[in-house]
């Protein structure tokens, strides 16, 4: 059974292989960011998979946060998506917080978010997400 995930904007699927998803991932980053941010797979079953952001961005790690420059690296949704309707945004998703040049929402409410597209694109169910944010990179865990 194939498990549908959000990568970069790319729905995939763990019946896809590793170097498969890494692939497809990879040509829209480098497209989308020059080959500044890297992707890897780092654990994949039909029923769970690990993927890896590797990126440069000053963060606070730790906090539960997400801030808006990852959340668009994960869904390759413009960034206009996560900004405040007084600074020229469409927000998709609340609370919205500004951190000095970015903003950043809860990790639960962007969870919720994500959540609720794979249902509507592919009418996918999570059982968990986890998502660690890092200075170098972003760990994204989904069991399905």
């Amino acid at each position: 059974m194939k498990n549908y995930f959000i990568a970069n904007g790319a729905i995939l699927d763990t019946g896809m292989s590793a170097e498969e998803i890494e692939m497809a991932v990879q040509e829209n980053l480098d497209e989308s960011t020059g080959g500044l941010v890297q992707f890897r797979v780092k654990e994949l079953s039909e029923s769970s998979i690990t993927i890896v952001f590797i990126r440069d961005f000053l963060t606070e790690p730790g906090k539960s946060i997400i801030f808006d420059c990852d959340m668009n690296l994960i869904l390759n949704i413009g960034i206009e998506a996560f900004l405040p309707e007084k600074f020229g945004g469409y927000p998709l998703l609340y609370p919205l917080n500004f951190a000095g040049k970015n903003f950043y929402t809860d990790m639960t409410a962007f969870i919720r978010f994500y959540k609720t597209l794979l249902l509507m694109y592919r009418k996918q169910e999570v059982e968990y997400i986890g998502i660690r944010c890092y200075s170098d990179r972003i760990v994204m865990k989904i069991e399905f």
